[in-house]
């Protein structure tokens, strides 16, 4: 179970609107949970006066006010700001702390389009799909010519997406942009899995054939997809479909149907998830 968080304040009647994100918050709690959820968006705008007289006025926390008024005249940072708030909620662990700390200790020194960037990895590595995808395309639109380093890095993180909403097909055009500017081995093998999950057997073949300075590369291929297939015959998730073929082979057909509608149902909520973030 989780912990249980103790609210404080009061919902507001005003929303306080946080352009950075953008959403509306109405407590404290909420405020909270994009610091936690989103620390790319911690830097000096966050630092507003009206944040502080908001979190008075609407949300009735008036002491939590005063303490975030009087770091002003210190020439205090945006963590130590935000950490005030966290602390006085007592809203995230240590951990949680120490990720927040990490991820503004590494964006000293970037410019936008980096620390943009970082966000968008932080969203992938979070399985924030749908929100990093959308950092990555606006970055690859208006990325100028002074920052195409950022490009290949980008384009192969798209491609990862894609590969994890199983769209294959797209997945290997960004993977194969990425390869093209930089011939990064590790995005040309992704390049060559994504087009042998999309295309049938027969012409995946044909297309190595045709393509052979790939042929390398497909050997890493086949090399990686043989070892996923052995670690995935020694996974759980094996033995629990073991087992269902069991229920079959011994003619409990009504078991082993209600269970695989109940693995495909989880599945799909999964994936919905995934893709409507």
């Amino acid at each position: 179970m989780g912990k249980i968080l103790l609210c404080m304040g009061k919902y507001a009647e005003h929303p306080y609107y946080i352009d950075s994100v953008p959403a509306n918050v109405y407590c404290v709690e909420e405020l909270c949970y994009l610091f936690a959820s989103n620390p790319f968006m911690i830097d000096r705008d966050i630092m507003d006066k009206n944040l502080a007289k908001w979190l008075d006025v609407e949300c009735g926390l008036s002491e939590l006010s005063h303490q975030l008024l009087s770091l002003f005249n210190r020439g205090t940072q945006p963590g130590v700001f935000v950490s005030t708030i966290l602390e006085y909620v007592n809203y995230c662990t240590p951990e949680e702390k120490k990720k927040i700390e990490d991820v503004l200790q590494n964006n000293i020194g970037l410019n936008g389009y980096e620390k943009q960037k970082r966000q968008a990895d932080f969203l992938l590595k979070n399985k924030k799909y749908s929100q990093a995808l959308n950092e990555y395309d606006e970055l690859l639109r208006e990325l100028p010519e002074t920052e195409s380093a950022l490009k290949p890095p980008i384009c192969h993180n798209v491609g990862v997406i894609y590969a994890r909403l199983y769209q294959f097909e797209m997945a290997a055009r960004y993977f194969k942009r990425a390869y093209d500017m930089t011939g990064n081995e590790e995005s040309g093998i992704c390049y060559l899995a994504a087009r042998r999950l999309h295309l049938n057997e027969n012409a995946y073949i044909d297309f190595i054939a045709e393509h052979g300075e790939y042929h390398g590369l497909s050997l890493q291929v086949e090399k990686r997809l043989n070892e996923s297939k052995g670690e995935f015959e020694a996974s759980q998730e094996n033995r629990m479909l073991s087992a269902l073929k069991f229920y079959k082979d011994e003619g409990n057909v009504a078991s082993y149907y209600d269970d695989i509608d109940q693995i495909i149902m989880k599945k799909e909520d999964e994936y919905r998830e995934l893709v409507l973030e």
